[in-house]
């Protein structure tokens, strides 16, 4: 258990943490940028659309790579060597297991989608699963001794690595191998990173696990089970029903807009997981952290969101060429959807802190289900019809059941959570009506302009709203509160 120093102190060690994490981040958000860039004009949407509908499948397998132990040995108070290697072994032989079904699935897969091509591109995405299982522990070790620094540091080699290795194989000529070798790359520099920085060695091989261990891991891979269809289930059904092409486009538009949110909020759960789990029974400080903490991830992302959906043709033809325009309404509705995903996405460490994983799961399958049907129903209009049934899915029915849900099992209250959704949701409304207007008087002469018009709007709103608000005004104060004591050295 934490003494009092380490609850005292967290909120700056989580912001020294956050900015070590954020600046490494914005490193890899920049190099997955150049690669959306580069990589659509070395390759074409059929390319990418034959990656892309395999990804759910190799997706789908690794949802069973450690099922859930790397985030047990973060959660877990106390661990024991013994208990860290049974959990190194179990990774270890469940990887070994989900590459041998990836590999026997691949016949079935290029059956399924009518194309031999598929075989041995699946087989190619086998690698980076096995390689991920032996990398699985020292990462976990990293993150539950806060090295943050290391564990940034060893992200953006892994990402530069996996992106050169995937620009030069385009460049020479290899197509869509090109999106099946960078991946194996940055998994083999993340694991050799890993096992260099924690010097960890295994003991001789066990096939048991702690129970309470497993229970929590099982939960927790049961939720990762059911998201998994809202998260992939889209890329499955239009590369079967609508073609490569269309699903190429549909990628493209997914990775521009959703993707850079999930390496926003994927580096912050690696430090808000440790550092909330271990004041987990201080409700209070608990519930603190969480709302300053997602009040300004909301105030940094939710903007730059509205910003971009709200000059979608602009940035699509600035950014891909006018080749690529039909991106556009696809990427408005991801967009859209896109606005309360970075709160959304941080809801998972409330239930994984206090070792919540079975409400997790029920809110799982909850949304899943949800999500699938309006997939299919979607579907009849192609990728558009796909992205838009999404988005308004994400509004109708999962935002205030999941705001029920927290109010439930807290200690977040459902006001806490919707409160920063509402604001920045207003202030998206009233730029994108300025927006508008200014496009519709002729104002927006250029791209360039457009774009820097809608950032300008969108993240001015946002602040003007803010500082009207009392309630906000307090968060973001004691934000730099706690800022300044971030920067100050320790004694």
């Amino acid at each position: 258990m934490c003494d009092e120093r380490a609850k005292h102190s967290m909120s700056p060690v989580a912001l020294r943490g956050g900015f070590v994490t954020a600046a490494a981040q914005v490193l890899k958000i920049i190099i997955q940028f150049l690669s959306v860039l580069v990589l659509a004009r070395l390759l074409i949407p059929e390319d990418f659309g034959l990656i892309a509908s395999v990804s759910p499948i190799a997706a789908f397998v690794g949802l069973f790579q450690n099922l859930g132990l790397q985030q047990a040995v973060v959660q877990r108070k106390e661990i024991s060597e013994h208990q860290l290697n049974q959990v190194f072994w179990a990774s270890t032989f469940i990887g070994i297991g989900c590459t041998a079904v990836l590999t026997i699935a691949a016949p079935i897969v290029a059956a399924f989608y009518g194309d031999p091509r598929m075989t041995a591109i699946t087989v190619a995405t086998a690698l980076p699963l096995f390689l991920g299982s032996l990398a699985a522990l020292p990462l976990a070790l990293m993150n539950r001794h806060l090295q943050f620094g290391q564990l940034a540091f060893n992200d953006v080699i892994s990402a530069a690595a996996g992106f050169l290795a995937t620009a030069l194989a385009a460049w020479k000529g290899f197509g869509y191998w090109s999106l099946a070798i960078g991946p194996a790359i940055t998994a083999a520099v993340t694991l050799l990173a890993a096992w260099w920085t924690t010097r960890w060695l295994p003991g001789k091989p066990v096939l048991r696990v702690d129970g309470d261990i497993i229970s929590f891991g099982a939960n927790l891979t049961g939720f990762n089970l059911v998201n998994f269809f809202s998260r992939n289930l889209d890329n499955i059904l239009i590369g079967k029903y609508s073609g490569a092409v269309e699903l190429g486009y549909y990628d493209r538009a997914y990775k521009l807009l959703l993707f850079p949110l999930q390496n926003i909020t994927q580096p912050l759960t690696r430090v808000m997981i440790p550092l909330m789990s271990q004041i987990q029974d201080d409700k209070v400080r608990f519930r603190q952290i969480y709302v300053r903490t997602n009040w300004l991830l909301a105030a940094c992302t939710i903007p730059g969101i509205a910003a971009v959906t709200c000059s979608a043709e602009p940035v699509v033809g600035l950014l891909f060429g006018q080749q690529w325009l039909p991106v556009a309404p696809i990427f408005v509705w991801l967009g859209i959807a896109g606005l309360i995903q970075p709160v959304n996405n941080t809801t998972g460490w409330i239930f994984i802190c206090q070792g919540k994983t079975k409400a997790m799961f029920h809110w799982g399958i909850y949304s899943s289900l949800t999500t699938v049907a309006a997939f299919v129903i979607g579907l009849q209009w192609g990728a558009v019809g796909v992205a838009a049934a999404y988005a308004i899915t994400g509004y109708i029915l999962h935002l205030p059941v999941l705001a029920m849900t927290l109010q439930r099992i807290g200690p977040i209250s459902a006001v806490d959570f919707l409160s920063m959704q509402a604001l920045f949701l207003i202030s998206s409304l009233l730029a994108w009506l300025g927006y508008y207007f200014l496009m519709q008087h002729g104002q927006l002469s250029s791209d360039i302009i457009a774009i820097a018009a809608s950032l300008v709007l969108n993240y001015g709103t946002a602040f003007i709203l803010v500082m009207l608000l009392p309630s906000s005004q307090k968060v973001f104060s004691l934000l730099a509160s706690n800022l300044l004591k971030a920067r100050r050295p320790s004694t």
